[in-house]
């Protein structure tokens, strides 16, 4: 009987159309009133479907009364009730940008089950920037991004929620977050979802990247994802030079046993070596990056042919005297292998690369390595490389 009430009352309100005030305070009569979820969601949707004025206090009060309440609820009805209560209401306090109802949007987070309820929640607390809250919700995405969820699906929706929250936020502390989820376990649309609020926390992700690259924290295939993402991003050249030339350096100075770590490494290494070839860098402290990649495979027998190869070819597309004087130096060493009697196939592998690499950096300062190759020992073909290489000289 009174379920009947309650909607006559409700059609009453809506034909007769009062003032925004009175409105509300019917409505608000009416929702005191009602004695089941059912009812109340009732009223809220219909609240919700006018869109009455300034309802955030009316909202508010609904939601603390509710969240009070919710572990109270036995009946699998009224609990389904309820959580669609707890959805409408965070979505509208969101809209309104009504920030008093902030510490009960939190206790929505915590006290609601259902993953839906949660991320709506948090999506509210993002939209009305309540900073009070901004630390627990970086931490809730935090914790979710180490470890996923037995059940995949729950993790997913509110990890999408609490994203969507740290875009809203527009802070710098969300970023690493934000950023983690977008490289994390979850599926394509999460991580799609992250990689856009990214974008609006910061268009600029340099410092993030090199703070992750450069500290101490993180696994060398977590530095390694860094740079790949420093690289599809839409930063410009100069910053991704820059954040490859830190790569670079961390790639050498780290070490470990671990296999999986040291592929990172190597791995690292020869994206930021491709990086710095078409971005360039002023930068001096390249070359001797460039140099210790071409000599660990040069010096050592565990060393990365394809490293080494890389290091030469950017050294000639940087162009400068240091690059030709460090390859010059490279030359140099294999032709007194070669005086000797002690160079390998190795190094004649290497003078073949190194001696056309001279000469595309168009240096003068090559010549007299260059000049030195056609004076030795060496096959026709590699003098015939030489000659070739200081006619690119002028």
């Amino acid at each position: 009987m009174k379920r009947v009430i309650t909607i006559v009352l409700l059609t009453a309100v809506a034909a007769f159309g009062f003032a925004g005030t009175e409105e509300l305070e019917i409505y608000s009569y009416l929702y005191d009133g009602a004695q089941t979820n059912s009812e109340q969601l009732a009223i809220l949707q219909n609240v919700a479907e006018l869109k009455v004025n300034g309802a955030g206090e009316f909202y508010a009060g609904a939601l603390r009364r509710l969240v009070t309440n919710y572990r109270n609820i036995r009946n699998v009805t009224e609990r389904s009730a309820a959580d669609q209560q707890a959805m409408l209401l965070a979505g509208l306090l969101g809209i309104e940008k009504y920030t008093a109802a902030a510490p009960d949007l939190w206790r929505t987070v915590e006290t609601f089950a259902d993953p839906l309820v949660k991320a709506e929640a948090l999506m509210s607390l993002g939209k009305m920037r309540a900073t009070a809250f901004l630390p627990q919700v970086v931490k809730l995405l935090s914790d979710l991004n180490a470890t996923s969820t037995p059940d995949r699906l729950t993790g997913e929706r509110i990890a999408f929620g609490a994203v969507v929250a740290l875009e809203k936020y527009q802070d710098p502390s969300g970023y690493f977050p934000v950023y983690f989820a977008s490289v994390g376990w979850y599926s394509d649309r999460i991580k799609s979802q992250a990689g856009k609020s990214l974008v609006l926390i910061s268009a600029d992700p340099t410092e993030y990247m090199t703070q992750i690259i450069q500290s101490g924290g993180y696994a060398y295939t977590v530095k390694l994802t860094a740079l790949q993402s420093m690289e599809a991003s839409t930063a410009s050249e100069d910053s991704k030079s820059a954040v490859a030339l830190a790569a670079l350096s961390e790639g050498h100075r780290a070490s470990t046993n671990v296999v999986a770590q040291r592929t990172a490494l190597n791995q690292m290494r020869k994206l930021a070596i491709n990086m710095i070839n078409r971005y360039k860098t002023e930068d001096e402290a390249v070359y001797l990056l460039l140099e210790r990649s071409y000599k660990q495979f040069a010096e050592r027998v565990d060393g990365d042919r394809d490293e080494a190869l890389d290091a030469i070819v950017t050294l000639a597309a940087l162009g400068t005297d240091e690059s030709a004087r460090r390859l010059s130096a490279f030359l140099m060493d294999i032709n007194r292998k070669l005086q000797s009697g002690a160079h390998t196939r190795k190094d004649e592998d290497l003078i073949r690369e190194i001696i056309p690499a001279l000469g595309k950096t168009g240096r003068a300062i090559a010549r007299p390595a260059l000049s030195s190759v056609t004076a030795l020992d060496w096959t026709p073909a590699v003098k015939e490389l030489a000659r070739e290489a200081l006619q690119n000289i002028k």
